[in-house]
């Protein structure tokens, strides 16, 4: 059996890149610090911040609540949790009963917006209406949806659970296409937008999804071990995790190298080169005088329910006990 690099117990990780082996404890700790580091290298938090987190059910989100909860308390930021319901059948029910295990066993307070009480639809019934592809509705709707609920409770910062292969697969599928002006958006963090969009941050730009994976599983923090049953495995993304995770097989470490050199050099990317505007419906983050989301309701519903939205978000928000606020981010 092998043995833990720093203390000598059983191990329960093999840490390739860095040629050891972790115990339970140290496994914990490792990936504490992981995150504890990339925060302060990326300046993502500063104390009096206040953090939402999405979590969406799965492991990825369930540690970056984790470990933001434990932090927070460490650097004086507040952290509140925001599950949306997509209304996608048995895998909807339980990612909600997930989230809700994790933030009660965390003590944060979570927030649930329902896509079905917004719109009256569920995401598939959205995008049957729409003639679009499921995620492509679901993603749109979800970055309407979590703008808005941070916008809502003045918030500083959107921790988003992407890990570092997925951010090494978005990033390759970037180079490929050559949508170069997409790649300012996948680094650490990215700026709010003064009355209008608040600033993403990425904790786990340097944990790997297995070692996300173990943390939540060893610390026992709730999350739903399925895949959403609408992942398309024969996408572009997914056929590039295959042949990038052979590359780190090779050369391990190799997609920590490529984000950290890409976090150094995020400026020279050129940045897109839509507007900025505000929606005329809804007065939220657009690239003309109708945001994707009101556009989206208008089309189906026959009226854009951004208005809707923002009311039905401020009264689910309103009873939230925050802590007094001196200044934020995104105030205009």
């Amino acid at each position: 059996m092998a043995r833990c690099s720093v203390c000598g117990s059983p191990a329960v990780a093999h840490i390739r890149y860095q040629r050891r082996y972790l115990c339970e404890r140290h496994l914990i700790e490792y990936v504490e610090s992981k995150i504890r580091r990339s925060m302060s290298r990326y300046k993502m938090v500063r104390p009096g911040y206040r953090v939402l987190v999405p979590v969406s059910g799965g492991k990825d989100s369930a540690t970056v609540l984790a470990v933001l909860s434990r932090l927070s308390r460490e650097t004086g930021f507040e952290v509140i949790a925001l599950h949306i319901d997509l209304g996608i059948g048995e895998y909807s029910v339980k990612s909600k009963e997930a989230s809700m295990k994790a933030a009660g066993k965390l003590g944060v307070p979570l927030v649930i917006v329902s896509v079905k009480e917004i719109t009256g639809y569920t995401i598939p019934e959205l995008a049957r209406k729409a003639k679009r592809p499921v995620c492509s509705v679901c993603g749109l709707v979800k970055r309407y949806l979590i703008n808005l609920v941070a916008m809502e409770i003045d918030a500083d910062a959107v921790a988003l659970g992407h890990n570092a292969d997925d951010l090494a697969v978005y990033s390759m599928k970037s180079f490929i296409t050559q949508d170069l002006s997409n790649l300012p958006k996948l680094g650490p963090k990215t700026e709010s937008i003064p009355g209008l969009a608040v600033g993403r941050i990425r904790p786990l730009y340097e944990v790997y999804e297995k070692e996300s994976y173990l943390y939540a599983l060893l610390t026992g923090t709730p999350f739903l071990h399925e895949e959403c049953p609408n992942v398309d495995f024969n996408s572009m993304e997914n056929r590039l995790k295959v042949h990038i995770n052979s590359l780190e097989e090779e050369k391990p470490g190799v997609k920590i190298t490529m984000l950290r050199n890409m976090a150094k050099r995020i400026k020279d990317y050129p940045k897109p080169k839509l507007p900025i505007s505000k929606c005329k419906h809804c007065g939220l983050l657009s690239s003309g005088d109708e945001c994707s989301f009101c556009r989206l309701t208008r089309r189906i519903t026959g009226r854009p329910l951004g208005p809707k939205a923002r009311e039905a978000v401020r009264s689910l928000t309103s009873s939230l006990q925050l802590a007094p606020r001196q200044d934020s981010a995104y105030k205009s």
